[in-house]
């Protein structure tokens, strides 16, 4: 893996057989806690935005072929790099720490794949995030303690964000 993030190489990460996911994009850090990527988004064929994975959910991973590689229609990888402070993340805890001043954040839990939670951090503590939600509307709606122990994924900096947020300002603007 370490050759693979050296040479930011694009991969798919396979979670299966504990989720039915597989998350493609280029591998930042991997430790034994945490998998730190760049999102490639299939539908624009971009990278875009980042997510964060507990470590032991992965089974398995590989690297793309030519074929996978050919389809990059803008190969915007560059844009990301150099933009987390990695040295400081390490567990989610602190990547959540070093995420409180994002205006947005995506969460998945253990307890359900389908759902997620999209939010502000509002409070942190080493086993607890306070997350300010906004709605699918872009309303802000209430707060939800999530235990971190129990978040399997967490997404930044993307285009969904991105989109939920302008959203929300163009509402307040009106």
């Amino acid at each position: 893996m370490q050759e693979t993030i050296k040479n930011r190489i694009p991969i798919h990460v396979d979670l299966a057989p504990n989720r039915d996911e597989v998350y493609s994009g280029i591998c930042l850090k991997s430790n034994d806690n945490i998998f730190i990527f760049i999102c490639f988004n299939d539908e624009t064929k971009e990278f875009d935005g980042f997510a964060i994975i507990r470590n032991f959910e992965i089974e398995k991973y590989r690297e793309w072929d030519e074929e996978e590689l050919s389809e990059i229609k803008n190969n915007n990888y560059s844009e990301f790099i150099g933009k987390l402070p990695l040295e400081k993340m390490n567990n989610m805890f602190e990547c959540l720490s070093e995420l409180e001043n994002e205006e947005l954040i995506a969460v998945f839990t253990e307890a359900d794949d389908d759902s997620y939670f999209v939010g502000q951090i509002k409070n942190l503590t080493e086993n607890e995030a306070e997350l300010k939600l906004m709605n699918e509307d872009a309303e802000w709606i209430e707060n939800k303690k999530i235990n971190i122990a129990e978040i399997t994924y967490i997404g930044f900096r993307t285009s969904i964000e991105k989109e939920l947020l302008n959203k929300n300002v163009l509402q307040h603007r009106v």
